[in-house]
């Protein structure tokens, strides 16, 4: 991340950093206006594949994310300090909402050298804030931004059309194949149960021929 000055030189003995790409959709329309930033909790700059990584150490701080074995719903939180005054209107000149967000954690071996890198969190930036720390004449912010996991995204869309006439009928008017829902809404239906109503057969007068009924016997039928 240019607009951020790198930790250089201070290569600690840490033996795990967290990876973090952030991207920002300025303009939906235009897939050109896309930023992209990266930044890791490392002392050392670091590339993985194709992406390089501008070290901040502990500047840059990452919540704790679910260690299911299946996939779960789960909110993170990454907070980036020491932004100076000149920096910040990278933040404020950007739509953070709705960005993607990606963190790798990797894994140093006794040499320091990145030897593992393992996905730890995929989802989509759904708030930040800006906190603002002033000493003298100078002034630090930090940006925090709130990221949820695509599961949690999936789970609070709501997307399709409805069981009703109006719904089933905006893209078709002539469709009414919901026009009768209304009428069944509140019925309650006994479904894989046998059929069992009642038929009263209307008396036919004496006797029991052939073509007669008999009053007052019922039939299940």
């Amino acid at each position: 991340m240019e607009n951020i000055p790198a930790v250089a030189n201070n290569v600690t003995q840490i033996n795990s950093a967290e990876f973090v790409k952030l991207t920002i959709f300025n303009d939906v329309s235009n897939t050109a206006n896309v930023n992209v930033y990266t930044f890791s909790s490392s002392y050392k700059s670091e590339t993985i594949g194709n992406t390089t990584y501008t070290p901040l150490g502990g500047l840059l701080a990452v919540g704790a994310q679910n260690r299911d074995i299946r996939v779960t719903s789960g909110d993170t939180t990454i907070a980036l300090s020491g932004v100076s005054g000149n920096n910040i209107f990278v933040v404020l000149d950007s739509k953070i909402r709705g960005s993607t967000v990606e963190v790798l954690r990797g894994f140093y071996d006794a040499n320091m050298v990145l030897s593992n890198t393992v996905s730890r969190f995929t989802g989509i930036v759904t708030n930040y804030g800006i906190s603002e720390d002033r000493e003298m004449l100078d002034d630090n912010f930090t940006v925090t931004i709130s990221a949820s996991s695509y599961k949690t995204v999936l789970e609070n869309r709501i997307a399709g059309r409805k069981t009703n006439k109006e719904s089933w009928r905006y893209f078709n008017s002539s469709d009414a194949s919901m026009d009768n829902v209304y009428a069944i809404s509140g019925v309650q239906f006994d479904f894989g149960q046998d059929p069992k109503s009642k038929t009263v057969v209307p008396g036919g007068g004496g006797g029991g021929g052939p073509g007669r009924g008999f009053e007052g016997d019922e039939f299940d039928r």
